[in-house]
């Protein structure tokens, strides 16, 4: 009997996958704009500016659909770089095809090409046979298929994410400037994508190129193409709100993860008590930036009145994270065919991390990168698609428990 190559299963793998998203489309795919996103856009194609309130009166706005001539405030709380992608898929999309059917093929595409890169990165780290294996799970890990389907940022954000962990690793390897400037173009891109990556992208620089390489010169070149990536949009920032931002959101998702409702997912309910009309924030340009910082100051609040309660909630917040939510609201969260390949790859990703971080090389870096997000996020909320941002460096590391336990077992029989 034949055997098949890598390079034919993989090809098999991604022919499979394109074909099995295609199917659920018919089941699962969002229909049109939602949320954040569909009140930005409209509200861009209605007014020019890019907007998540509508101005009332002088002292009221709210998240709405503006009809013309209504006032459109500019918004700071989302991050840019999907409503840019989601303007460009409409630029080009055919009338007759719709945008959020032109959306989701294009999501479908990124997410195929995301398990190649993925394949890529361990091929990379480690020849082996369960290359294929994790790649095969990574590509029908059920939420991976959902995410690509729904109106999100998600699918986006980790086909960039693998390139910049694909790009970080070819320049360690080959020493080659393209693969810097690569690396650095897609920093900007997902910080632009999720304001706080710029941390992440900070420990990154930090770990390579100052402590185990000190190559100060690399760094300062990914600092400045990574600055001129995010600047026009940090310019526009500091035109509209004289603030040097790239989202003003931290309150508001501080208020939402932390209250007395204590929901591992958030409760955004809890904040529409406070009405925006209270605290008499004039609907001008820095509305957003005031509104956020009242958000924040009434989380701090909150979390002082009974900071040891809040520091129970934010460990449970932690357990969701590394492996699954016990109290989850999200519809189909708890089937078996999500839930059981969840469990299995967060134990086995959070084995690998703790096996992983007294290495010094790239697991090492990726045993801190999955710590780092977790102890982070953790502050706020946690959302079922998160987990998908822990997805393929769970499997990486699994890779990494896989060849331990092999290693030992041989030995052992040897």
């Amino acid at each position: 009997m034949k055997k098949f190559s890598k390079t034919q299963l993989i090809y098999l793998i991604l022919t499979l996958s394109f074909l099995v998203k295609f199917i659920a489309v018919f089941f699962y795919a969002d229909k049109e704009l939602v949320n954040e996103w569909g009140f930005i856009f409209h509200n861009y194609k209605a007014s020019g500016v890019i907007g998540y309130y509508v101005a009332l009166d002088e002292y009221n706005a709210i998240p709405k659909f503006a009809e013309i001539g209504e006032k459109v405030l500019p918004s700071v709380f989302m991050p840019p770089l999907y409503f840019f992608f989601i303007y460009i898929i409409n630029f080009f999309s055919p009338v007759s095809f719709g945008i959020v059917n032109s959306l989701i093929f294009i999501q479908i595409l990124i997410s195929i090409g995301s398990i190649y890169i993925f394949y890529k990165i361990t091929e990379e780290l480690e020849k082996n046979n369960f290359q294929i294996l994790v790649t095969f799970l990574f590509a029908f890990f059920p939420l991976n298929i959902y995410a690509c389907l729904q109106v999100s940022s998600i699918t986006l954000q980790i086909f960039l994410m693998l390139y910049y962990f694909l790009f970080i690793i070819l320049y360690l390897k080959r020493n080659k400037i393209k693969y810097l400037i690569f690396f650095s173009i897609i920093s900007g891109f997902l910080i632009l994508i999720r304001g706080e990556f710029f941390l992440f992208y900070i420990f990154t620089l930090f770990f390579f190129f100052l402590i185990k390489s000190r190559n100060f010169k690399s760094c300062l070149v990914s600092i400045i193409i990574t600055l001129i990536v995010i600047s026009p949009y940090l310019y526009r920032n500091y035109e509209v709100f004289n603030s040097v931002t790239i989202t003003k959101s931290f309150g508001y998702n501080l208020l939402k993860g932390n209250n007395p409702t204590f929901t591992i997912e958030g409760n955004p309910k809890f904040i529409e008590k406070y009405n925006v009309k209270n605290y008499k924030i004039k609907t001008e340009n820095n509305f957003e930036i005031i509104l956020d910082n009242e958000y924040k100051n009434e989380a701090i609040k909150i979390i002082k009145s009974d900071p040891f309660e809040y520091f129970k909630f934010y460990l449970l917040k932690i357990l969701s994270f590394m492996f699954f939510d016990m109290t989850s609201t999200y519809p189909h969260y708890y089937n078996f065919f999500h839930i059981f390949p969840k469990i299995i790859v967060s134990i086995t990703g959070f084995i690998g991390a703790l096996l992983a971080f007294r290495r010094a090389d790239f697991f090492q870096y990726l045993s801190l990168f999955y710590f780092l997000n977790i102890f982070l996020f953790s502050i706020f909320f946690i959302l079922p698609r998160y987990s998908l941002m822990l997805l393929p460096i769970n499997l990486i590391l699994t890779i990494f428990v896989i060849q331990k336990l092999r290693g030992k077992f041989l030995n052992k029989f040897r």
